[in-house]
């Protein structure tokens, strides 16, 4: 399977804010491929922090996170492998006001789904919606 990738949402006056909480976990420039890179933890990750990922958005999708946080700045992430997603999610969204899109139909609150990731440490968003988590009984799917 594909490395698991997110976009993270915020409103396009915390852009810089932002970038710099991704940054300072010492992203470099990748000139091989354009975009940028980490290896932290003994993971590795590529980001797009352009905000270029949002024209890959439908119009209704980019107006219902309109709605939600204002005109949105979007920083995509790629991550080695779920557990690198979990770490790096983990510890770049405490404290963080915005949203996530899981690339998997759901676009949660930062908070929500760090509560998620810490009532069902296991969870795959590529295969077990959020909604399904909560429909579950307590300790119930995301494996």
């Amino acid at each position: 399977m594909s490395w698991p990738s997110v976009i993270i949402l915020a409103p396009l006056e915390e852009r810089s804010a932002l970038e710099a909480r991704i940054r300072s976990f010492g992203v470099v420039p990748d000139p091989a491929t354009g975009s940028e890179r980490l290896h932290w933890q003994g993971y590795s990750y590529y980001f797009d922090l352009s905000g270029a990922i949002l024209v890959e958005f439908e119009p209704e999708e980019v107006e219902e996170i309109t709605a939600r946080i204002g005109e949105p700045y979007g920083a995509y992430v790629s991550c080695q492998s779920m557990d690198a997603a979990r770490a790096f999610l983990g510890r770049v969204l405490a404290g963080f006001d915005g949203l996530l899109d899981t690339n998997h139909h759901d676009v949660l609150p930062a908070g929500e789904f760090l509560r998620l990731l810490a009532l069902h440490p296991r969870w795959d968003w590529r295969r077990v919606p959020s909604t399904g988590l909560r429909s579950s009984a307590a300790g119930g799917t995301g494996r």
